[in-house]
C-alpha cells in the first residue's frame, strides 16, 4: 500500500527529537512493507531567525530509511493573526504534495499526524484526490487549552470528515470529544511506536546507587520540580540513590537553583539533550524511569524504558495509565510530591524483583514497530477498501 503521511511537525534532521515518533512510525510502516511518504512543511519560530546563519528558506528531499522524505523550512511569520500560521503551512503542504505526487504517483492514503494543522490540510488534499485520509491526534494542547476558538473550530471539522480518528492513549480521544460538544467521533487508541534501536541489554543491575532517570523537555508541565522535591524525600530516607536528568528547556536553570537550595548537589544530574540514538546506551546506565508530568498525551519514554527492561514510576497523567502494568512499576497521582516519593521508594525496595527480560518481552509485543504497522495497516485497509466499494455504488 501506497501511504503519504502528513505531520504537523516532523524532525529536521534524523537526529531531531521533534516529531521523532512520527518518523518512528514512518520507519516501521515501511519496513512492515508498505511504499511510504512524508511530506513535512516545518514552520520555524521568528525567535530563532537570528540564530541560524543561514535565515533562507530551505528545500530538501531525502531517502530517510526507504521513507521518501519532502521538507520546506519557512518562518512562522503569522502567530497572532487567525489563520495566517495555517494558511502558511497549507500553501507549504500544497507545494510537497504536488512534488511528492510527480514523482512517485497519487498515495491509497493520507495519514496526518495531529490536527492542527496537518490533519486540516489532509483532509482537503484527500477529498481533491478522492482517497481516504486519518488523523492521528498527539498534541496536548487540547489538555492546556491553549487553542484559539478558530482553531479548535477547523481542528473539529477535520476530526468530522476524516475516514479514521486514531489517538495515542484513550484519555485524549474523551478529552477531546468534551472540548467539542455536538461531535460525534468513534475514536480508536493505537500507540505510538517505539524504534527498533530500544532493546534490552540489561543482564545485572547496575551497581552502587539506585539510578533514577528523568527523560523530558524541562518545562512545568513536565512537573520535574515535584520530582526533586520527592527524591528529597528519598535522600532523606536514607536510600542510596541519584536523579539524573536529559533534556533542556526554559525551566533548567530554575531546576539548578532548585538541586542546590534542597541540598541535592552530590545526587543530582544534569545530562542535557539527548540524542534519539543515545537514548538506548543511557537507559541501560540507569534502573528506574521516573515520570513526573502533569499531563501527557501518551509518554513515549515510559515504553522506551520497558522495552530496555526498565521498571517505570509514572503520574496517572493521561497517557502513562495505558502503558504501565502490574510487574512494570508503579503509578502515582500528578503533582503529589509525596505521592511521587512513595512510588519511587517502592519501586527502589523492590528492585531485583523485576524481571528485566520478561518487562521487555512484554512491552515489545504491545508496542514494537511491527505492532503498530499491523493494526494501522488493518485500518487502512478496510479504508481504501470501503473508498473504492463506495466509487463502485457511485458509477
Amino acid at each position: 500500500m501506497h501511504i503519504l503521511i502528513l505531520p504537523s511537525w516532523y524532525p529536521a534532521i534524523a537526529s531531531d527529537i521533534t516529531g521523532v515518533f512520527f518518523r518512528d512510525q514512518a520507519l516501521a510502516l515501511s519496513k512492515y512493507g508498505h511504499k511510504v511518504g512524508v511530506v513535512s512543511p516545518q514552520l520555524k519560530s521568528l525567535s530563532t531567525i537570528f540564530k541560524s546563519s543561514d535565515a533562507k528558506e530551505i528545500s530538501l528531499f531525502e531517502n530517510d530509511g526507504g521513507v521518501l522524505t519532502y521538507r520546506i523550512q519557512k518562518y512562522a511569520l503569522l502567530p497572532k493573526i487567525p489563520y495566517g500560521n495555517y494558511y502558511i503551512f497549507k500553501n507549504v503542504a500544497k507545494k510537497l504534495v504536488k512534488q511528492y505526487i510527480s514523482e512517485n504517483g497519487v498515495p491509497d492514503i493520507i495519514h496526518a499526524h495531529s490536527a492542527i494543522y496537518g490533519g486540516v490540510v489532509a483532509k482537503e488534499i484527500a477529498r481533491k484526490l478522492n482517497i481516504p485520509f486519518v488523523i492521528t491526534e498527539h498534541n496536548s494542547g487540547f489538555a492546556r487549552k491553549v487553542f484559539a476558538n478558530w482553531q479548535l473550530e477547523i481542528a473539529k471539522n477535520a476530526f468530522d470528515c476524516a475516514d479514521s480518528c486514531i489517538t495515542v492513549s484513550p484519555n485524549l480521544g474523551s478529552l477531546i470529544s468534551k472540548q467539542m460538544p455536538g461531535i460525534n467521533i468513534m475514536w480508536q487508541w493505537v500507540p505510538n511506536v517505539v524504534a527498533d534501536r530500544f532493546n534490552i541489554n540489561k543482564n545485572h543491575k547496575q551497581k552502587g546507587a539506585v539510578r533514577f532517570l528523568n527523560l523530558a523537555l524541562m518545562t512545568r508541565i513536565k512537573g520535574q520540580s515535584d520530582l526533586l522535591k520527592a527524591f528529597r524525600k528519598v535522600i532523606n530516607s536514607g536510600a542510596n540513590a541519584e536523579l539524573w536528568f536529559g533534556g533542556n528547556g526554559p525551566e533548567k536553570a530554575q531546576l539548578e537553583i532548585e538541586v542546590k537550595s534542597l541540598g541535592l548537589e552530590k545526587h543530582v544530574r544534569f545530562l542535557g539533550m539527548i540524542e534519539p540514538n543515545k537514548v538506548p546506551n543511557l537507559l541501560n546506565k540507569i534502573d528506574i524511569m521516573v515520570i513526573s508530568s502533569h499531563y501527557e498525551t501518551f509518554g513515549v519514554v515510559a515504553i522506551e524504558a520497558l522495552i530496555a527492561g526498565v521498571p517505570v514510576v509514572a503520574t496517572r497523567c493521561g497517557g502513562p495509565e495505558c502503558i504501565v502494568e502490574e510487574g512494570d512499576g508503579e503509578l502515582v497521582s500528578p503533582k503529589n510530591p509525596d505521592s511521587l516519593s512513595r512510588g519511587m521508594l517502592k519501586v527502589m525496595a523492590k528492585i531485583d524483583q523485576f524481571e528485566p527480560d520478561k518487562i521487555s518481552k512484554k512491552a515489545t509485543s504491545r508496542f514494537s514497530g511491527n505492532v503498530i504497522a499491523k493494526q494501522l495497516t488493518d485500518i487502512y485497509i478496510s479504508l481504501v477498501n470501503n473508498k473504492v466499494t463506495s466509487n463502485k455504488l457511485k458509477f
